[in-house]
């Protein structure tokens, strides 16, 4: 070895900075939003134990927003409401993209590859303003291509957007639409880092499709499967411009979640403390989740994320 080079990491912080500094520039942008946006925020956590609002005075009131919450029946009904519809996109859509990876994945053309992943991306791409006038007009009862469909096989046009059985599967039909192509792409990705000898050893083993499926690809790619149910638990009782721009007051008892509800309280009846306690308690229990997959995770499938 040569007597000036060095590892890296044993090079002072100022010379591993300047060599690296045009990629922490890179970082600033994001490092920025977070700090404004993620951690500045969580200084007026203690609002959560005053009467802060449209009031002259703030006064300290210690637990009484959080015993007011706890036996508040809209708010249970909204917390009801945001677990049914957060555990049914998890249920629902975590399989979609893996399922869509793995058909790609089987292509031999690389131009079709590439076509369909750049068409089941784009929705992504659209805010939930547009993905909901989408799912509105579709499912008109009077010009809505589904009800025309259901009209023209003899049945009753359906009402999807105000009726309390149907939203729901609308919700998570629209969630799947707009989310599954940019999960998909991560999961293509990974499938295209397995190793092409485990694959032709398990066909000198005699392995079917179906055997290499199970045994090869799912497992190479696990550490991602993980770190993707994870980033889903991480804000799973967090849906809240979703629900706010397609429900409606028909569907309440529904669609009614615990974010719609601390805007209703905190920006629309100027109740922030009481909002703002109730924000808490959702992140609270978004991190147990969070913390209780990740320790399930790293004791039977050894594959500890954070």
């Amino acid at each position: 070895m040569k007597k000036n080079s060095v590892p890296n990491i044993h090079k002072p912080l100022s010379v591993r900075v300047r060599r690296q500094k045009y990629l922490l520039l890179m970082l600033l942008p994001g490092l920025i939003w977070y700090i404004l946006f993620k951690y500045l925020p969580m200084m007026g956590l203690g609002l959560a134990f005053t009467d802060y609002g449209f009031r002259a005075k703030v006064s300290f009131i210690g637990f009484e927003n959080f015993r007011r919450l706890f036996n508040s029946a809209i708010f249970w009904k909204a917390f009801k409401n945001t677990l049914i519809i957060s555990m049914a996109n998890i249920v629902f859509y975590f399989p979609a993209p893996i399922i869509v990876a793995l058909l790609i994945n089987e292509l031999k053309s690389l131009r079709a590859k590439r076509v369909i992943q750049f068409l089941i991306y784009i929705p992504y791409f659209f805010s939930w303003v547009v993905v909901g006038s989408i799912f509105v007009t579709l499912l008109s009862p009077s010009s809505g291509l589904v009800n025309s469909i259901i009209k023209l096989f003899g049945g009753d046009p359906i009402y999807f957007m105000a009726s309390t059985t149907y939203f729901r599967p609308v919700l998570v039909s629209s969630y799947i639409w707009r989310q599954m192509g940019y999960g998909a792409v991560i999961y293509v990705a990974a499938l295209s880092t397995v190793e092409p000898d485990l694959y032709e050893a398990a066909t000198v083993d005699g392995a079917g499709r179906w055997m290499k499926l199970f045994n090869v690809t799912l497992p190479s790619i696990r550490s991602t499967i993980v770190t993707m149910l994870l980033l889903n638990l991480s804000h799973v009782l967090l849906i809240f411009e979703q629900v706010l721009v397609m429900y409606n007051a028909a569907v309440y008892d529904v669609a009614d979640v615990l974010q719609t509800y601390v805007f209703r309280e905190g920006v629309l009846q100027g109740d922030m403390g009481y909002s703002i306690a109730v924000g808490m308690f959702t992140s609270i229990i978004s991190l147990v989740l969070v913390l209780t997959t990740n320790k399930i995770s790293s004791r039977f499938l050894d594959e500890p994320i954070l």
